[in-house]
Formats: structure tokens, sequence, C-alpha cells
């Protein structure tokens, strides 16, 4: 059985799984590659944010799955720390030391902002490779400033940046209760957004991180509504008589598919952002729903018991050129396309096997099982960059949000700071 934790363990990276159990690495474990990220250099006086933002961007590098840490007890025996000058770096020291790649970054700061000249060397040339000068305003600033440099870093080795820098969204709460929250991608920063003080759950990022669609009783039946994030102004979306559920967003943000039952039967439509121009999409005896886009808008993914049982099929964005897809075995659900338009997220109920996250392709083929634990693991939802799913899970006796990266298959627990019930996880986009 998996467990939530990632494996080794770094002084550097704060605790953040099950029973205090901390993230890291020591080197070239698993073929990721070795990078050494010391506490950043500060003005006097500031050593504790440069502590911090290198924490975060550790944190960062390792979640990517990417990179792995170097531990300071594995650094040069004459480093005791970086000067603002990159110039005094002794890279003959470092090179013999696991890092690949050395992480150096000058941060300074005042009650408004923070700025941060961030720089990537390459150890075995002494050369920087990438390099950005980064500031940002606001509370946990070094924070977003660690994720846009991790997320730079990654882009840098691969071709496509990371993850850190964006948020997810996700509901919590007790029973009776829920509200809407939102945070950064590894749970910190947690930030209620709506204050219906009734059942408000199922958030739905919109592309553009400008917007969350949600289901909610604050007007005593299940409607759709559209949360701008901008002035915290919740308008509604869909309050038809029957179902209003399972909002999912087209790519350019302007549009929703939603699932009503206004006609009798659970049908998927096509509307607005402002709920306007409704158009049925699909037309069928049996039940579809859990729509989802494609990146390009020209598809949908959608899950119809038209064969039978619930089962992932895909047609075009008019409804027309109806397949199935999936035919690993169980009822299929939550079907959420990666990014990159490769890959299908979805969840499997096998009986008596509880529920399960599965990807497959685009085209249905290669289905894998990405979770296998006690309980239910539900909602699965992608990164920005296509290389891990988010999802919901009921393992630890309550339900907790989980990532798991698609190419290792490692899981890692998403420390939410709270003690509530949290579900239906949506993954926004990056931040700038």
């Amino acid at each position: 059985m998996k467990t939530w934790c990632l494996t080794a363990i770094v002084a550097m990276c704060a605790p953040l799984a099950f029973g205090q159990v901390e993230i890291g690495t020591t080197g070239q474990a698993e073929g990721r590659i070795p990078i050494a990220v010391p506490d950043c250099c500060t003005a006097p006086g500031q050593e504790a944010i440069g502590k911090a933002m290198a924490r975060v961007l550790a944190y960062d590098l390792y979640f990517s799955g990417v990179f792995g840490v170097v531990p300071p007890n594995a650094y040069p025996r004459t480093f005791t720390g970086f000067t603002r000058d990159p110039q005094t770096i002794d890279f003959e020291a470092w090179r013999s030391t696991p890092a690949e790649f050395l992480v150096h970054a000058y941060v300074t700061s005042d009650a408004q902002s923070l700025t941060a000249e961030c720089r990537l060397f390459d150890v075995l040339s002494g050369e920087m490779v990438s390099g950005k000068r980064l500031a940002t305003r606001g509370q946990e600033w070094h924070r977003l400033v660690a994720h846009q440099f991790a997320d730079e870093i990654v882009r840098h080795l691969t071709g496509v940046a990371g993850c850190a820098s964006s948020r997810i969204c996700f509901s919590g709460g007790s029973t009776g209760k829920k509200e809407i929250y939102i945070a950064d991608y590894d749970g910190a920063n947690m930030k209620q957004v709506t204050q219906h003080g009734s059942i408000s759950i199922l958030p739905k990022f919109s592309p553009d991180g400008r917007k969350i669609a949600y289901l909610s009783y604050k007007d005593r039946y299940p409607f759709l509504y559209v949360l701008d994030l901008d002035t915290g102004e919740s308008r509604p979306l869909s309050k038809q008589v029957g179902l209003n559920v399972a909002p999912a967003w087209s790519p350019d943000s302007r549009q929703l598919a939603i699932v009503q039952s206004k006609d009798g039967n659970s049908e998927i439509y096509l509307v607005n952002v402002d709920g306007s121009n409704p158009r049925r999409i699909t037309n069928d005896s049996a039940l579809d729903t859990s729509p989802a886009f494609d990146p390009s808008g020209t598809r949908i993914a959608f899950v119809s018991e038209r064969g039978g049982a619930a089962q992932i099929f895909v047609m075009a964005a008019d409804g027309s050129g109806v397949k199935r897809i999936s035919y690993q075995g169980g009822r299929a659900y939550d079907p959420v396309w990666s990014p990159d338009g490769s890959k299908i997220a979805y969840v499997v109920d096998k009986s008596g096997d509880g529920f399960e996250i599965y990807v497959m392709n685009a085209d249905g083929a290669g289905a894998k099982r990405m979770t296998n634990s006690a309980g239910n693991n539900e909602s699965p939802t992608w990164s920005p960059d296509s290389r891990h799913v988010m999802f919901a899970s009921s393992r630890s006796g309550r339900w907790e949000l989980g990532a798991v990266n698609v190419e290792s298959g490692e899981e890692q627990r998403i420390a939410i700071d709270a003690e509530l019930s949290l579900q239906g996880p949506s993954w926004g986009p990056r931040r700038q």
C-alpha cells in the first residue's frame, strides 16, 4: 500500500505529511536531478525570510518530481552561506558534492514588498543557466517569489514550467455547513472565499484564475453560482427546476458545460458565464453528466450510462461524434483532461474496492491505476504542468487532499492547516 509521504527527509524542508513526516531526498534517488538550495542571502536582520524562501523553493523543486534536494550536511565543509555577489561562489568546492545545480538568491524586503535576484548555476561549468529578478507585494510574499522561480527552474530543465505558482480551490467544513476556500497549491495561505452559512461544494477554478463556479444550497435548493475572485461577488449560473450540477469551464473562461434535468432527464448544456444562451448538446434517454473540456475547447469528455454502467465518453463540443473510451472494468466517473491534452484522469468504482484514481491516454488507451488505498479517492484535478493529479481521499478517516505524480506514482498529502473535511479540489492556473 502506498503512503502519503514522499520518501527521505531533508532538514531544510518543513514537516508536511502525516505524523510530522518531512519530505526531501539525499540526491540522485529515483533518477532525480540533484540540486542544492542554500538559505537565500539577505540584508542584515532579514535572515528569517531567506531561510523561509529557501524552504519553499526546495519543497517546490522536490514536489515537481524532477529534482532531488541535496541536504545541508552534503554541502562543502567550507560553506558558511552566500554573499550577495554570486562571483564569490566556490564552484570547485561545490563540485565535490552531489549537486549538479545550485540556486543562489539575494532577497530584500520592506513592509510592503519583496524583491529577489534569483540565479540557477550549473555546478560543473560554474555558469549561470537561468536568472530572474522577481518582485511582489502582499502577505507571505516570499512564497510567491519562491514558487515563481521554482517554476522557472523546472521550465529551464524540462521545457515545461512547474506548478508551484498555482492555487487550488476546494470545499471545507463539517456536516450541514461547507464553504469554498482557496490556497497555494501546497496548502499554505488558505483563505475562505464564500460566507454563505450553508452547503457550498464542488468548486471549479476558471482557466484564467479569476472565477470559481460551484454548487450551493444557499438559496435553499442546489443551484450553480459563479464567484468573481476580484470583487467577491457571487452570481447565479443555473437555477432551473431539477438538477443543476457539474460545471466545467471552457478553455477561454467564457462559457461552461453544465448538467440540468429541467427537460426530464440529466443532460449536458452549454451556457455563457452569466448563465445566458443555454444550448443542449446531449439527447439520450440514459444519464449524461460530468462534462470536461479538452484544452482546445473542441471536445468534451463526459459520463454516460447509455452503454449500461457509467463509463467515460468523448464527443465534439457541439454534441456530435460520441465515442466511448473507458474499458478498464467497473464504473467510471469524473473525467478531467490534462492541460497538455494527452491524458484524462478519472475515478473508477470496482465493486468492493472503493473509488480509485485512474489515468488513461486521451484516446482511452493505457489506463493506469494511480491510487491504491483504503477509503475512497475522488474528484481528480490536474496540475498546470500535467505532471500531477490532485484528489480528495478518505483514507485517514476524514476527507483530506492528496496529489500523485503521474509519472512516478509518488503520492503526497496536501497539508491544509485546518481541522476541516476537505473535498472537491480544483487546480487553478499559474500566477504571474
